[in-house]
């Protein structure tokens, strides 16, 4: 088994952070919604000692702050069962992921939680995992180590040099440290003068097929990050207070394997922070400026340098810089996107037709949005706090500004979207 050393670091940036925020939920997982008949005990602990056996650290329970693992969990101990309302469908089993999610992990670090009884023939396993022991991507390796899958392909990254003191990296030490530390003013959600949390988050979808994005990404020139952020961009408009001057900061997780860890699970991952250009008047003036503004993500993958304020600081600072990173005064927003299989994937015979991508919610924010990709949909997750006001409407927007994409002179021929999948919003 590979060494998780660099995992295990940015890990215990996010355990310390949740440390020190304890009223946030800082886990993050995914809903598998699959037809057939609920599986036995026996075969769910065979898929959670698979994954165990996956990820040596998915053993252990969880541990206070600063101390070690307090020895091994049982396979028991990950799985939990919740019936819902007899045929209750979506609305039901909307509210019960709500529900579930709301009461975090305590003794594990990572469970599954079977929710059945909605609709005839089908239920969900409910997969959560502390941001701090697994990213999106180790995510989803683990579940396909799980189903005994194989993984994701390898990533054709180069390795990362040793770290040299050039004039280069002196430079990029300033500018992320005078990056950290100078005043910033980001765009705060949320009613004026109401501080978040206020409730346990509520959570919406919505899906649409992944070839129409790619189709809007390809006519205008851009990729589809840069689609599902500049759609973004003009979903939050009513959002946005009306004589605001500051910035829309979305910070964007950008995956940070390289060769030698890139089938490696555990928690590979640094931040960017993207200017959304969400007052802009049209949906293709905004998905131009928002290629621009992901310029950073491009040429930061490959930037030996990228990570040097973290590399070094003292480890025991970490959280306290994604703290400061992370405060509402400085970003607006997480807006993550998680690529996943690109085929339906099976549990012991019984098809998993959705899944829906499950995101934490920092301290003192009121809104984090996830797009994860599974079977050629798009899932577009939005988790909020309750005093976010008409939150059932982001979703619908954010597929309206794909509408208005595609409407848009750039694009060159019909769109992909099939009429046998179309865009949908799910909402309890």
């Amino acid at each position: 088994m590979p060494r998780h050393d660099d995992a295990a670091v940015t890990g215990e940036r996010w355990f310390d952070y949740a440390a020190a925020h304890p009223h946030s939920n800082m886990e993050i997982g995914g809903a598998a919604v699959i037809a057939g008949p609920v599986p036995s005990t026996d075969e769910l602990r065979a898929v959670i000692e698979m994954a165990r056996a996956a990820h040596p650290p998915l053993r252990d329970r969880a541990r206070p702050p600063g101390a070690n693992a307090r020895g091994p969990a049982a396979p028991a101990d990950h799985l939990e069962e919740c019936a819902l309302p007899a045929h209750g469908g979506e609305v039901a089993l909307h509210t019960a992921i709500d529900r579930v999610c709301a009461r975090p992990l305590t003794d594990v670090t990572w469970g599954i939680t079977v929710l059945h009884g909605h609709r005839d023939n089908e239920f969900v396993l409910l997969l959560r995992a502390h941001h701090g022991l697994l990213d999106g991507m180790s995510l989803i390796g683990v579940m396909l180590a799980a189903l005994g899958e194989p993984g994701l392909p390898r990533r054709r990254t180069p390795p990362k040099p040793a770290p040299s003191w050039t004039p280069r990296r002196v430079r990029a030490l300033l500018r992320a440290a005078a990056d950290i530390a100078l005043p910033a003013h980001a765009v705060r959600l949320g009613p004026a003068g109401v501080p978040a949390p206020t409730g346990p988050p509520q959570r919406r979808w919505a899906h649409t097929p992944l070839a129409r994005m790619k189709a809007i990404a390809r006519a205008s020139g851009t990729s589809v990050n840069d689609v599902y952020l500049a759609a973004l961009a003009g979903a939050l408009r009513p959002w946005l207070p009306d004589a605001a001057k500051d910035t829309v900061n979305v910070l964007v997780p950008l995956d940070t394997r390289r060769r030698h860890t890139s089938n490696e699970v555990g928690n590979f991952h640094r931040g960017v922070r993207v200017v959304l250009p969400c007052r802009l008047p049209t949906a293709a003036e905004r998905l131009a400026a928002t290629h621009l503004a992901t310029a950073n993500i491009r040429t930061g993958r490959l930037d030996p340098d990228a990570d040097v304020l973290l590399e070094t600081l003292p480890t025991r600072w970490h959280g306290r810089a994604i703290a400061r990173l992370l405060r509402p005064q400085r970003t607006t927003l997480v807006a993550t996107r998680v690529p996943g299989p690109a085929r339906p994937l099976e549990l012991h015979g019984r098809n998993i037709h959705t899944l829906l991508p499950l995101m934490f919610l920092p301290a003192g924010h009121h809104l984090s949005i996830c797009l994860a990709e599974y079977a050629g949909t798009a899932h577009l997750a939005v988790v909020a706090d309750p005093s976010l006001p008409a939150i059932d409407e982001l979703p619908t927007r954010w597929l309206a500004e794909l509408g208005a994409l595609e409407s848009t002179p750039t694009q060159r021929g019909p769109t992909t979207a099939s009429a046998d999948t179309p865009d949908a919003v799910v909402n309890p």
